[in-house]
């Protein structure tokens, strides 16, 4: 018994070995960036090979739980194990990247001072962010993925790491000018505990969604769910036009000199043939959500094979029109006279665009309402006469609109994929009380660390606004997902709530730790707008 005992322990200590390389690693990585200096891989190509890995380790992995293998299930933790590895260094390499790059802009004028080398830690942005919230979840995937029965664990976590590293492809890798108030000690504790307590959200919300399979709720119900998610993505992108004028129009760049990554302009510009098709996925998505609910709550088995039709219809409808949207963004040409057009067709949009431009300029609520539509015409119309001919087309204009879709289309194959074989696909994946206290345990780190959040952000804001606490808008989504994860453990605790009640407290949880991820930086304006 004791040689058993002394063995048990031997494995657990060498199953943690990767995830020790994968730190080790990526710290020689930093070591040669170093040495090599700016010849070295780029940030960006590491960044690209770590989200590689993550599909292909999700794609290993998803097929073990098909079709169960124990060379799949090996490909898929070690190839993630690579994955982690390389997003580290990206974010590593970046760091010193940033620090060259301060250097290079001091000495250019003629200042021969050497900056805080804590003052450029990545931690600038969203790119930046993302890049260590993606770890976050990466890292925490691969220290539980430790027992083999939880490897599987990475078809869930993984793909949603992958949609975050994509969004930071789409937002761009340039450095900024950091602004003052982030030049603080407080940033690097602040921001990195951010971006590895919404990593463990993220493992949360995974090992959520494998027990509410794992404890028989319906596909279908989860496909009502993902089709009413796809829908409030499609009905809020390109300002909402989609469902009430039938086109989505894509944002547009600016661009600004010395190498300094584009600006947005307040104007969009209309793309063939996207919203119809967005349109007629909605069409397909309320279909199947009015077909499941007949099947859930009249039991028509013959609306169920119509849902699963109609959601099928919906995927092929939504990957036409994310190809058609990145096919028109790559292949449009004379943007100008087609904005001109545009324009001449819908002038509203002259008022829209001037609106946007007078919020940018920081104008008391006063001075705004005091401006009248003819005033905000006139600003829209000055500037496209100013910067028309400039403006251009990009995907880096438009990430979190190509991330959202892209991400909807996954959370609907994902459900086709949940409806094959699906008695088989919950025999694979680990038990109800296993999963059940490994949703308690990430719960209670991301709770701990959504705290120490609200902590250090309180202290960083009193230092640099004078206020601990304003309810800015970011400031309030974290204290609603850390008090969404407080009430996952309070009704656990007092309660006795367990399974499947903590699991929808722990999706909520995420969705809201995701909303003031994105939400707060391109939906609501604020003190965080910069992040």
């Amino acid at each position: 018994m004791e040689e058993l005992d002394r063995l048990e322990r031997q494995m657990n200590w060498r199953s943690y070995v990767p995830a020790a390389l994968v730190l080790i690693g990526a710290f020689v990585m930093l070591g040669l960036r170093i040495q090599i200096g700016a010849g070295f891989v780029s940030d960006g190509a590491l960044m690209m090979v770590a989200l590689a890995c993550y599909i292909m380790a999700a794609l290993f992995q998803l097929t073990n739980l098909y079709a169960p293998s124990s060379m799949a299930e090996k490909i898929g933790f070690f190839t993630g194990a690579l994955g982690v590895f390389f997003n580290l260094s990206s974010w590593l390499t970046r760091w010193v990247g940033a620090y060259d790059h301060e250097i290079a802009v001091m000495r250019a004028s003629g200042n021969m001072a050497n900056p805080w080398v804590f003052r450029y830690i990545p931690f600038a942005n969203l790119y930046d962010l993302s890049l260590a919230f993606a770890f976050g979840a990466g890292f925490t995937t691969l220290l539980f993925a430790h027992r083999r029965n939880f490897r599987i664990l990475s078809a869930f976590t993984l793909p949603v790491a992958a949609l975050i590293l994509t969004l930071a492809r789409f937002i761009g890798n340039e450095f900024i000018d950091l602004p003052p108030v982030l030049d603080s000690y407080w940033r690097p504790i602040h921001v990195g505990d951010a971006s590895l307590s919404y990593g463990v959200a993220l493992v949360c919300f995974g090992v959520a969604v494998m027990y509410l399979l794992k404890d028989g709720i319906k596909v279908e119900a989860m496909a009502i769910w993902s089709s009413i998610f796809s829908l409030a993505v499609i009905g809020t992108v390109s300002k909402f036009s989609v469902f009430t004028e039938f086109v989505y129009r894509a944002g547009l760049f600016l661009p600004i000199g010395d190498g300094k990554k584009p600006i947005n302009a307040p104007f969009r510009l209309e793309i063939p043939y996207v919203g119809p098709a967005l349109v007629i996925a909605g069409v397909f998505l309320i279909g199947a959500i009015v077909a499941f609910l007949l099947y859930l709550y009249k039991k028509n088995d013959g609306a169920k094979n119509i849902g699963h039709y109609l959601l099928k219809l919906g995927l092929l409808a939504q990957l036409l029109a994310v190809t058609l949207l990145v096919y028109g963004i790559n292949s449009t040409k004379d943007i100008y006279p087609k904005l001109q057009a545009q324009l001449a067709a819908n002038p509203s949009q002259y008022v829209i665009a001037g609106k946007a431009m007078a919020e940018s300029q920081q104008l008391t609520v006063q001075e705004l309402s005091a401006m009248t539509p003819q005033q905000f015409d006139q600003m829209g119309r000055q500037y496209v006469q100013g910067s028309g001919s400039q403006m251009f087309l990009s995907l880096n204009a438009n990430p979190v609109e190509v991330a959202a879709l892209i991400t909807a289309l996954v959370a609907t194959l994902f459900v086709i994929f949940f409806s094959f074989r699906t008695e088989s696909l919950r025999e694979r994946l680990p038990s109800l009380e296993s999963l059940d206290s490994l949703m308690y345990k990430t719960a209670c780190l991301a709770f701990a660390g959504l705290a120490m959040l609200l902590i250090t952000g309180a202290i960083w804001a009193n230092e640099s606004w004078g206020r601990p606490w304003g309810f800015d808008s970011k400031e309030t989504g974290a204290l609603i997902a850390w008090l969404t994860y407080a009430a996952f453990l309070h009704t656990r605790i007092a309660r006795g709530w367990k399974g499947r009640s903590s699991a929808y407290f722990a999706v909520i949880g995420f969705l809201l730790v995701i909303f003031t991820y994105l939400g707060v930086s391109y939906l609501l304006k604020g003190l965080h707008s910069y992040a």
